[in-house]
């Protein structure tokens, strides 16, 4: 660190003449630990070579100790400094062995991330007595649950009903961030649930209808049925079918719920807003997380919607964040913004590359810039990918 460049922001920064660049410059030098001894030098050096004749104009005192220590300066503080600038800059280096360094924030320990494996077969599964089990690729079981057998084969659970029961029961199949998997349900609809997600289900389907809940993003094969129509609810839609293919993709951190129909044909309702919409194949219901807007219809090309369940992700215009979104869940990684620049993308990535990959790819751009760290230490340690200028 360069003395006499700390030495002319401090001068600059008390005598309140720093310029905004200046000023985030000195603040960037104060938060940062390994700086202490250097900046309490520079201002003991400064003070005494002023020889005591320079007074600080009481605005000045008053930011600075605002600033330092986060609260106002009680008047009779401010009017003991500003005697010479000896008395405030001493005043200043007192506080900064003692106020300054209990109340500047915790710095957190970072250090660079190498890489990060992409995500895989892991979910949990939640029972109908409340009792949990981790499954993953490697699974091979066989669970009994009253009239209900469970087979896990890898990344996939299949469910058969030997007899209907009198009681419905549920299980909550949820994925983490960095995981995903299948599940064939009891009437044999095939669900792919993406990461991040939760599917409630009955464990047999003994009602007028069958109907499922989810959080987060699935794709769905359903069981033709047409005495028992399919229905799935999520926050802000319902969907009725019969017998049809469609995605719907309900993550909390998006705007909005999207359901994207791939064949057959269903019913979109917005509980509260419209009386739902009839969607045919290539076509999305759109409804807002928010605000009371009517639910949209808009057209697409549905296999790039449902490119996430054939191990791909596919980028048509998407602006930065809602890319960065996708990795966050995928990787298990937050996401720490130093700049938004406004960059669009287009193309697809396998979603089996490692982090580092998928990260030169974005680069190539040329207009952003990204930084693997992780952030914390022990248990709350968090890979991090952080955005550049």
């Amino acid at each position: 660190m360069d003395q006499n460049r700390l030495e002319y922001l401090f001068s600059r920064y008390a005598a309140g003449q720093a310029t905004p660049g200046e000023l985030r410059e000195f603040d960037a030098l104060m938060q940062q630990p390994e700086h202490e001894a250097a900046i309490k030098t520079a201002i003991d050096q400064l003070f005494r070579a002023t020889s005591g004749t320079a007074t600080m104009p009481e605005k000045a005192i008053q930011a600075t100790l605002q600033h330092i220590t986060g609260k106002p300066a009680s008047s009779s503080v401010v009017r003991y400094l500003r005697r010479s600038w000896w008395a405030a800059a001493a005043g200043l280096l007192l506080l900064g062995s003692g106020a300054w360094l209990l109340t500047r924030p915790r710095q957190e320990a970072v250090a660079p991330l190498a890489d990060k494996a992409p995500g895989g077969n892991k979910a949990v599964l939640t029972l109908a007595d409340g009792s949990t089990m981790a499954l993953d690729s490697s699974g091979q079981q066989v669970i009994g649950q009253q009239q209900t057998t469970i087979r896990q084969s890898g990344g996939q659970l299949q469910y058969s009903v030997q007899a209907r029961s009198a009681v419905t029961t549920y299980n909550i199949l949820t994925t983490p961030r960095g995981g995903q998997f299948r599940v064939i349900l009891p009437d044999g609809t095939a669900v792919w649930l993406n990461t991040a997600s939760a599917l409630r289900y009955p464990t047999a389907f003994n009602g007028a209808d069958r109907t499922v809940e989810l959080q987060g993003e699935a794709y769905f094969e359903v069981a033709a049925n047409a005495t028992q129509p399919f229905r799935v609810k999520t926050a802000t839609q319902e969907i009725q079918v019969l017998g049809t293919s469609f995605n719907i993709n309900a993550y909390t951190d998006e705007a909005y719920t999207v359901t994207t129909l791939v064949n057959g044909r269903v019913k979109v309702n917005a509980p509260g807003k419209d009386a739902g919409v009839v969607l045919e194949p290539g076509q999305q219901a759109i409804a807002a997380h928010s605000g009371s807007q009517a639910m949209t219809v808009a057209h697409t090309f549905a296999p790039d919607v449902i490119a996430w369940k054939n191990g791909l992700f596919l980028f048509d215009n998407a602006d930065l964040e809602t890319v960065m979104r996708c990795l966050e869940r995928w990787y298990d990684i937050e996401v720490k913004y130093e700049a938004k620049p406004d960059i669009h993308y287009t193309g697809q990535i396998a979603r089996s590359q490692p982090l580092s990959k998928v990260v030169h790819m974005l680069e190539q751009t040329g207009q952003a810039r990204f930084r693997l760290v992780r952030a914390g230490q022990g248990q709350q340690a968090k890979d991090r990918i952080i955005i550049l200028e």
